[in-house]
């Protein structure tokens, strides 16, 4: 044998057990494109998981703001129903105080409103502000009985408008639960 020989078999055994530098960098490419994927999938799992979580949380929001919307129209409804009725009122000065203390148990009803869902939509805001709305026709109505007690013109109830000329009172009938609708019905005929 020649020394050439086992020299030239070394080498070759060596080129065979080293990598190829093209080799070498497809594998570091191929693992960094596994890794990319592997964590691309673990945030894409994680966000949508936490998307049908923040759903989850909103539907049970709603369902307990609905619950207690409920609440809030029958408490106002018994609230109203502890107080005479304007209609029963005998003359003007007693209609003004009863429709003025059926206003002052529609306040703590609003209250309660904006606090169920005080970052609502401007679906919600409108209709407490329709509820409002309301409140101030009865306001004027009240004063109106106030003038005519006081020998002025004879007073009249003058139902609010909202937008595009829809009475109030219709939009909070069309809107509010089933249990407002005693209050609502209530509340909209003070001169009754």
């Amino acid at each position: 044998m020649t020394e050439d020989g086992p020299v030239e078999s070394t080498e070759a055994e060596q080129e065979t057990a080293r990598p190829q530098p093209s080799r070498r960098r497809l594998l570091i490419v191929v693992g960094t494109v596994l890794a990319v994927l592997v964590i691309a999938v673990c945030v894409g799992g994680i966000a949508f998981i936490n998307a049908i979580s923040r759903v989850a949380d909103r539907i049970d929001e709603s369902e307990r703001g609905a619950e207690r919307t409920d609440a809030a129209c029958l408490e106002l409804e018994r609230r109203l129903n502890r107080l005479s009725p304007p209609g029963a009122a005998a003359d003007s000065r007693q209609r003004a105080a009863a429709v003025r203390a059926e206003n002052a148990a529609i306040r703590p009803f609003v209250t309660e409103l904006e606090q169920i869902r005080e970052d609502r939509d401007a679906h919600w805001r409108d209709w407490i502000e329709s509820w409002r709305q309301l409140v101030d026709a009865r306001i004027t109505y009240a004063d109106a009985l106030d003038r005519e007690a006081g020998g002025g013109e004879p007073a009249f109830f003058v139902a609010p408008q909202g937008r595009h000329g829809t009475p109030v009172v219709e939009r909070l009938t069309d809107d509010s639960p089933d249990s407002c609708g005693g209050a609502i019905r209530r509340l909209a005929g003070p001169d009754l």
